[in-house]
């Protein structure tokens, strides 16, 4: 694993995220702060760079599944 220590720590954050959305129905401003982002616009923003979809619609698309 040749990860930087930032982007270790951003993916596996935004696994926890992806879990919790599909698994509960915690906001996701809740989420966001459960897995450690400073706030919703900044988990948004990452999420969507590294998913290339919002929280919002991965959960429309993956809850259940």
């Amino acid at each position: 694993m040749n990860l930087s220590h930032d982007l270790f720590l951003k993916q596996l954050r935004i696994n926890q995220a992806k879990k919790k959305l599909c698994n509960t129905e915690a906001s996701i401003g809740q989420i966001a702060k459960e897995v450690g982002f400073l706030n919703q616009f900044n988990f948004t923003r990452s999420f969507k760079n590294s998913l290339e979809l919002s929280p919002k619609n991965y959960r429309k698309i993956y809850k259940n599944k």
